[in-house]
């Protein structure tokens, strides 16, 4: 078998000086990378794959390995230990429902505050529409406006509580209607 230079291989050729690759990553890279990563996964995967294997030989020793006994021995596959367990876990699981219950509380706050927001530009909206309504039936003078006292009897707006009443209309509407 004749050997044959890397740089000469189908997958890792060396590009002509003329050639210019668009990622500008050349396939012998892209191919090591990919070996690299490949070896690395299967050195992870082997021990967790590792099985451990109990027996009893002749002379009455436990032994354990990871290959099978040889003929017919009874054999006992043996569980691998559980990972160490973090002595940080249960103070990092406080930590993290701490900070999620600060997100949530943090969360309603602001809803609370935005539905009070919408709430009070709902009211001055109101409070504008109705004090220019009132602005315009105020300003036609051959109507007569009236209003009730507490006993419920209607007064009639003369010329001063027409006035008085308008000036109070113009200041809502300076308080409540944007621009």
């Amino acid at each position: 078998m004749t050997p044959i230079p890397i740089g000469r291989t189908a997958f890792c050729r060396l590009p002509s000086p003329n050639e210019h690759r668009r990622d500008g990553v050349r396939p012998c890279i892209r191919l090591g990378v990919a070996v690299a990563a490949a070896l690395a996964l299967a050195v992870a995967a082997a021990p967790a794959a590792a099985t451990v294997y109990k027996w009893v030989d002749a002379n009455g020793r436990v032994i354990y390995s990871d290959q099978p006994p040889p003929g017919n021995v009874k054999t006992e596959i043996v569980k691998p230990p559980p990972p160490p367990a973090n002595p940080n876990a249960a103070r990092e699981l406080e930590d993290q429902d701490l900070a999620n219950k600060q997100r949530d509380h943090k969360r309603a706050e602001e809803a609370k505050a935005a539905d009070k927001a919408r709430q009070t530009a709902q009211r001055r909206r109101e409070a504008c529409v109705n004090a220019l309504g009132h602005i315009k039936a105020l300003q036609q003078k051959n109507e007569n406006l009236f209003r009730f006292n507490e006993q419920g009897e209607k007064i009639y707006y003369n010329d001063e509580m027409r006035r008085d009443d308008f000036e109070r209309q113009q200041e809502i509407v300076r308080e409540n209607c944007p621009g």
